[in-house]
């Protein structure tokens, strides 16, 4: 896994050098004059816009649906402030996790992005003590979900199980 990781991490070095780009500085280099551009790490992709302009979580996760697994992957990567986003979206992307579960739908998609999200982000998560209350709430609102589902998939049992009784 560090090894595809690291490969790809190649692959980019050598795609951004060879259109001139400096992924260090961020710098273009035409006809030897240098020109400043933004930091590679500092520029908003499209999903970051979604998350910071969307206030329904349906719209961000309509936006995810309709996305790769790779490029969701590598945006969830890059939420927290040290791999290129900022403490404003990871609040945002934690809301947004929340919002889908106080929905009470699409539970495995929102479980999903959880999980990667936390994966990655968890060191950032911890050290940042002003989103903890926000995790504390998300962990709340996670269990109490889980138990709802719980409650529901035993519901189906037992009355798929009465069916199939009673037909006998």
């Amino acid at each position: 896994n560090s090894l595809t990781i690291l490969l790809v991490s190649i692959s980019i070095s050598t795609t951004l050098l060879s259109s001139g780009i400096n992924a260090e500085y961020g710098e273009k280099e035409e006809d030897g004059n240098t020109e400043k551009m933004k930091p590679v790490r500092d520029m908003e992709s499209e999903f970051q816009r979604v998350i910071m302009q969307s206030s329904d979580p349906s719209e961000v996760l309509k936006f995810l649906d309709s996305s790769s697994p790779s490029f969701i992957d590598i945006e969830l990567q890059s939420l927290a402030p040290m791999d290129g986003g900022s403490h404003e979206l990871v609040e945002k992307f934690l809301d947004f996790l929340l919002s889908g579960l106080q929905l009470r739908s699409n539970y495995d998609m929102v479980q999903a992005y959880l999980a990667v999200f936390l994966k990655y982000n968890r060191k950032y998560l911890i050290e940042t003590r002003s989103l903890h209350d926000k995790l504390r709430n998300l962990k709340s609102l996670h269990s109490d979900t889980w138990t709802d589902l719980q409650l529901k998939i035993q519901e189906c049992l037992c009355v798929t199980n009465f069916l199939k009784n009673a037909t006998l």
